[in-house]
C-alpha cells in the first residue's frame, strides 16, 4: 500500500497495448490491450479487463516486466516504456474480472514529461473550463446587472433633468412677466408721481397769485387737491399691486435659483453622457464613428462632416486616440490616391462616391485642429489632400465650387474652405494658403453678403435663407472681421433669430413639449411649418458665445445679452435629449438631428427617419459649443457654457434675483 501512495496520481484514461517481458527482454505474450487508470510522475496504474489466467500468474508476481505502448490522443509519436509490476489486484465485476496492476515506468524524460503533462491537461481542462464558465457566468450577470442600472441611470437622468430645465424655463418666463408687471406698475407711479408733482406746483402758483382768495382760484385749487388725492389712492394701489408681483415671484426666484444649481451639478453628467453615446458608436476596426442611431435607411452610415466633429470632440475630451483612428482611416484612403467621399459604410466602404468642398474642409481643419494640440504631423498629408482638392475646386475669382461634378457655389462651403487654409497658413506659414483664403474672402464678400434683403446669400445667385450660413459667418470670420468688411454681426445674428427661430413641438415619452431653437431656413417659407434643427441651433448657440466673448472687452451689458441668447437656446436645445435608441448598451443620451422627422429642411434634403434617432452632429457641435471651442478658427473662447453650467449656475440667474 505504502507504493501505491509513492506517486503523485492523476485520473485519467489511455488506451495502452502492452506485452511481458522475460528476464532477457524478449516477449513471452501475445500483446495485450488495457488501459490506464491513474498516472504519476514516474509511474501508471493499468487496468485490464478478462485477462487470461496464465497471463495473470506471470503479472502478479512484483518486478515482472512490461513493454508499454501508450496512445496519447493528438499526439503523432507513440510513447514507448519498459515497466516493472510494484503491485498487483484483481476485482469480481459482474461478468469478469478486473485486473489492476502498479507499474514503474522506464522512458525517456520527454516521454515521461509528455504523459504526465497530458494527463494533468486532461484532468484540469474541465475544472478550469468550469472555473472559465462560472466567472463568464458571474462577469455576465454583474454585466447585464451594471448595465440595467446604468440603463436605468440614465433614463432617470435624461428625464429629470429635462424636467429641470422645463421647470426652470417656465419659472423664468413668470419672473420675467412678473418683473415686467412690477416695472410697468413702477413706471405708472412715476408718471403719477410726476403728475401729483405737476399740481403741486399749479397749486402754488395759484396760492401765490393776486386772486388766490377769489372763488375760481379756489375752485381750481381745490380741483388739483382732489385730483392729487385720486392720484395719491391710485400710486396705492399701484404699490400694492407691484408688492403682490415682487412677493408672488420671490418664491418662484428661490425655486428658480435651487433649480440652476441643481442643473450644474447635472450638467456635467449629461455632458459625459453624451460624449459616451459618441464614443460607444465608434468601429473600433475602421476608426468611422455612426452618424445617425434609429434610422434603419442610415443604420450603417458614417459622413465625413461628422466624423471632423467627432475628431474635433474626441481632442477635446483629450481622447486623441480616438481621433487617430478617424484619422488613420482617411490617411490610408489619401495614401491610396483616392478621394475623400462624403460618406462611407461604419466598416470602411464607401456608400457615397461623391466629393463636396464642404466635408473635405471640415476633415482638413479637424486634422489641422489636431496638430495645433499635438504638434503630430502624421496627419498632415491629409490637409495638403483636402488643400490640393479645394485649389482644383477654386475659379479665377476665388470661388469655391460644390465639387467636380457639380456647378453650383454654396455660401457654406466657402465659409469652410475659407477657414481652412487660414488655418493652414498658420500651420505651415505658406503664403499660398493665406492668399487662398483672402480670395475666398473676397468672393464671399461679392457673392454673399448683400446690404439689402437677407444678409447672407445661401450661394452664389442664391438668396435662399439658411441659418447655417449666418452662424458660421460669424464662426468663421469672427465679429471683428465681419465689421471690417462692412457686414454687421449683430445684424446678421438678428435676422437670423427674426426669420429663422421658431417654436415647435418635441415628442418625448413622457409627453409633447414645445421647444424654442433654429429652423434650417426660413420656417414661413416651408409648408410644413417651424422645425428645431438641433446641430444648427447649437452652431447658433455658438456664434453667440462668440459674439458674448467679444463684447466682453467692449460692452459688458451687450456681453450678458449674447450670453443669455447662447444660455437660452443650449437650455432649450437640452430640452430635445432623448436617451440612446440602441438594442443593446446603457441608452446614453445624445441629441436627436431636428425636432420632427422625415420632414423637409428647405435645401434637399430631408431628416431622417424615427422619433428618437441619435444625431451624431448635432451631438458634437453641442459639446464644441459646450466648451466654448471655436472649431474654424482652433481656438478656445474666454467664455464658455461649461463655466456658466458646472461653476458659475447663478451669474446669469441673477439677472432675476
Amino acid at each position: 500500500m505504502d507504493n501505491r501512495r509513492k506517486y503523485i496520481r492523476i485520473s485519467t484514461v489511455l488506451p495502452v497495448e502492452f506485452c511481458i517481458l522475460d528476464a532477457a527482454g524478449k516477449h513471452i505474450t501475445p500483446w495485450l490491450q488495457g488501459f490506464t487508470h491513474d498516472i504519476g510522475k514516474g509511474g501508471l496504474c493499468l487496468l485490464i479487463n478478462d485477462l487470461w489466467w496464465g497471463f495473470w500468474d506471470k503479472l502478479k508476481t512484483k518486478d515482472s516486466r512490461l513493454l508499454l505502448h501508450i496512445n496519447i490522443p493528438l499526439k503523432a509519436r507513440i510513447v514507448t516504456a519498459n515497466a516493472k509490476v510494484i503491485w498487483a489486484s484483481q476485482e469480481k465485476q459482474k461478468d469478469f474480472y478486473r485486473f489492476a496492476i502498479g507499474l514503474q515506468l522506464s522512458a525517456s524524460e520527454q516521454d515521461l514529461n509528455s504523459l504526465f503533462s497530458y494527463a494533468l491537461f486532461h484532468k484540469f481542462t474541465p475544472i478550469a473550463l468550469k472555473s472559465a464558465l462560472a466567472a463568464l457566468l458571474i462577469f455576465s450577470t454583474v454585466f447585464f446587472v451594471r448595465a440595467h442600472m446604468l440603463t436605468v441611470e440614465n433614463r432617470s437622468l435624461v428625464k429629470n433633468y429635462v424636467s429641470i430645465l422645463n421647470r426652470s424655463s417656465g419659472l423664468k418666463e413668470f419672473i420675467d412677466e412678473e418683473a415686467a408687471k412690477s416695472a410697468s406698475f413702477e413706471d405708472a407711479q412715476k408718471k403719477i408721481s410726476g403728475k401729483i408733482n405737476s399740481l403741486n406746483g399749479t397749486i402754488k402758483e395759484y396760492a401765490a397769485s393776486p386772486d388766490a382768495k377769489s372763488g375760481l382760484i379756489q375752485e381750481k385749487i381745490n380741483a388739483a387737491k382732489k385730483e392729487i388725492e385720486i392720484l395719491q389712492k391710485e400710486s396705492s394701489f399701484l404699490k400694492t399691486k407691484q408688492k403682490e408681483y415682487d412677493e408672488a415671484s420671490l418664491g418662484a426666484k428661490r425655486e428658480f435659483k435651487d433649480l440652476e444649481y441643481t442643473k450644474s451639478r447635472e450638467s456635467s453628467k449629461v455632458i459625459k453622457g453624451i460624449y459616451s453615446w459618441i464614443k460607444n458608436r465608434q468601429d473600433l476596426l475602421s476608426g468611422l464613428v455612426l452618424s445617425y442611431e434609429g434610422d434603419e435607411n442610415l443604420k450603417k452610415m458614417s459622413f465625413t462632416y461628422d466624423q471632423a466633429l467627432a475628431a474635433i470632440a474626441f481632442v477635446l475630451f483629450d481622447d486623441k486616440e480616438r481621433a487617430e483612428k478617424i484619422f488613420d482611416f482617411y490617411l490610408k484612403k489619401v495614401d491610396k490616391g483616392e478621394k475623400i467621399f462624403n460618406a462611407y459604410y461604419t466598416q470602411g466602404d464607401c456608400a457615397e462616391y461623391v466629393a463636396h468642398s464642404g466635408p473635405n474642409a471640415w476633415i482638413g481643419m479637424a486634422v489641422l485642429d489636431y496638430y495645433k494640440e499635438t504638434g503630430n504631423k502624421k496627419y498632415l498629408p491629409i490637409a495638403e489632400e483636402v488643400s490640393d482638392f479645394l485649389f482644383e475646386m477654386m475659379d479665377s475669382e476665388g470661388g469655391i465650387k460644390g465639387g467636380p461634378t457639380v456647378e453650383w457655389y454654396s455660401t457654406e462651403h466657402n465659409l469652410d474652405a475659407y477657414a481652412f487654409f487660414k488655418s493652414f497658413y498658420e500651420v505651415t506659414k505658406n503664403e499660398k494658403y493665406l492668399k487662398a483664403a483672402e480670395k475666398i474672402k473676397s468672393w464671399i464678400f461679392k457673392y454673399a453678403y448683400t446690404s439689402y434683403g437677407p444678409p447672407v446669400n445661401r450661394g452664389k445667385g442664391d438668396s435662399t435663407i439658411a441659418t447655417d450660413t449666418y452662424a458660421w459667418s460669424v464662426t468663421a470670420f469672427g465679429a471683428e472681421e465681419l465689421l471690417f468688411l462692412n457686414m454687421n454681426p449683430e445684424n446678421i445674428l438678428d435676422f437670423a433669430v427674426d426669420n429663422c427661430s421658431v417654436t415647435a413641438n418635441f415628442k418625448r415619452k413622457e409627453r409633447e413639449i414645445c421647444v424654442k431653437g433654429f429652423d434650417f431656413a426660413k420656417y414661413r417659407n416651408v409648408a410644413r411649418g417651424g422645425v428645431v434643427s438641433c446641430e444648427w441651433t447649437a452652431q447658433m448657440v455658438l456664434s453667440f458665445e462668440i459674439m458674448a466673448d467679444y463684447y466682453s472687452r467692449k460692452d459688458a451689458a451687450k456681453s450678458k445679452e449674447y450670453l443669455n441668447k447662447s444660455v437660452f437656446y443650449s437650455n432649450e436645445l437640452q430640452k430635445m435629449l432623448i436617451t440612446s435608441p440602441s438594442k443593446i448598451g446603457i441608452e446614453d443620451p445624445c441629441l436627436p438631428y431636428a425636432s420632427s422627422a422625415d420632414v423637409d429642411t428647405g435645401h434637399g434634403w430631408r431628416t431622417p427617419n424615427g422619433d428618437r434617432t441619435g444625431s451624431l452632429s448635432s451631438s458634437a457641435y453641442f459639446l464644441i459649443a459646450y466648451l466654448g471651442y471655436n472649431p474654424l478658427k482652433g481656438e478656445y473662447l474666454n467664455l464658455s457654457l461649461k463655466k456658466i453650467y458646472e461653476t458659475e449656475p447663478d451669474k446669469f440667474a441673477s439677472k432675476t434675483n
